[in-house]
């Protein structure tokens, strides 16, 4: 092409315009006034962390979370875990044992497994559940990836590993693992 046929080229038609106009509009859709985004991210942040904090349950009570329901209603401590002499697990610390009913409220199976539990303290301090306990302390039910179908319920124990002498201790319970989590419970395990 030619110098002049380069001029007369309409400006919509070259690539540094479009390049430009993203930019703006980029620039416009995120920004806005900022007096106004100011005051409400203010007040979002509080907004949103009080819809996140989970409803408290007790030690035998139901806690019902999306479309699982749960109930913890035996807590004991040990410093050994398992029956057979020749496969148990043992701690310097302490082991909290906390006996839990699931129960499927879906109308398709769900998986429940160690991943849908934590455990807190009162500072908040965040423990998870020992996955491979489960072999030590529940013989019929498991809480290892296992399929549970609509209507019915798994028992058993879950474990967590902690210091000594804490007390205050919550157990948070997620609705579902991947695309079914993001709702919680606690119970107080009144420990």
């Amino acid at each position: 092409m030619s110098e002049k046929e380069k001029i007369k080229k309409p400006i919509y038609k070259r690539w540094w315009f479009w390049i430009v106009a993203v930019f703006i509009i980029i620039a416009v859709a995120g920004g806005g006034d900022n007096t106004d985004n100011n005051s409400s991210t203010a007040v979002a942040p509080a907004t949103e962390q009080k819809q996140k904090q989970p409803v408290t349950f007790k030690v035998n009570q139901e806690a019902k979370v999306g479309n699982l329901a749960y109930v913890a209603s035996d807590i004991k401590t040990a410093t050994v875990i398992g029956s057979n002499p020749y496969l148990q697990k043992k701690t310097e610390e302490q082991f909290l044992l906390v006996k839990i009913k699931v129960t499927n409220n879906d109308k398709e199976a769900r998986t429940i497994d160690t991943n849908l539990f934590k455990l807190f303290d009162t500072q908040g301090k965040e423990y998870s559940a020992m996955g491979e306990a489960d072999l030590y302390v529940n013989n019929d039910s498991h809480f290892f990836l296992e399929q549970v179908n609509p209507g019915m319920s798994r028992s058993g124990f879950i474990v967590f590993e902690i210091p000594k002498g804490m007390q205050g201790l919550t157990l948070q319970c997620s609705s579902g693992l991947g695309f079914s989590g993001g709702q919680d419970a606690r119970i107080d395990l009144g420990v």
